[in-house]
């Protein structure tokens, strides 16, 4: 058996939420013993102790031991290969710096481009109920094209330009 010890800037709650997952547990196993393996749980003490062993394998088992410290958490822990080539004290401080790696980022989804908005609806502008209507300029006579120059050829008539409506502009310039 071998131990090793750590005190971590996280409180125990937030230590216990990380430990206390089936899919950490077996995964830590697995590492220690180096190869798939199920396990089960035989000591849990909330925000205190966990204990979990190796099912096919009795002699494989890990412990982790809370309890707060100053600032921060204690946590020691204890594990047994059931003898094999895995060297403990090495996986030991793997696991503890995994621990004290931070799980929630404070600031994580937060990027420095605020997220694209989406486009205002286009309001349609309500009909004036008895605008003036400026007349035309009369537009001049388009003039002869140079001789040689081929003509565009378009079957399409020519839109005439929308007319300037007064009762607009005068709100528009606050007349």
């Amino acid at each position: 058996m071998e131990s090793a010890s750590r005190t971590l800037v996280m409180s125990p709650p937030e230590l216990w939420e990380v430990i206390d997952q089936h899919d950490r547990m077996q995964g830590l196993m697995c590492a220690l013993i180096g190869r798939a393996t199920e396990v089960t749980v035989n000591q849990r003490e909330p925000e205190s102790v966990l204990r979990w062993e190796a099912c096919e394998d009795g002699d494989a088992w890990i412990e982790v031991q809370l309890s707060e410290k100053g600032w921060g958490t204690n946590v020691r822990l204890q594990a047994e290969n059931g003898g094999g080539p895995t060297k403990l004290e090495g996986w030991l401080d793997a696991v503890l710096d995994e621990l004290a790696t931070p799980q929630k980022r404070p600031f994580e989804g937060i990027s420095d481009a605020p997220p694209k908005a989406e486009p205002e609806p286009r309001l349609e502008p309500e009909p004036e109920p008895a605008a003036v209507v400026a007349p035309l300029a009369e537009t001049p006579e388009p003039e002869d094209p140079e001789p040689g120059t081929p003509e565009p050829e378009t079957d399409e008539p020519v839109p005439e330009p929308e007319p300037v409506r007064q009762g607009k502009l005068r709100r528009f310039f606050g007349l």
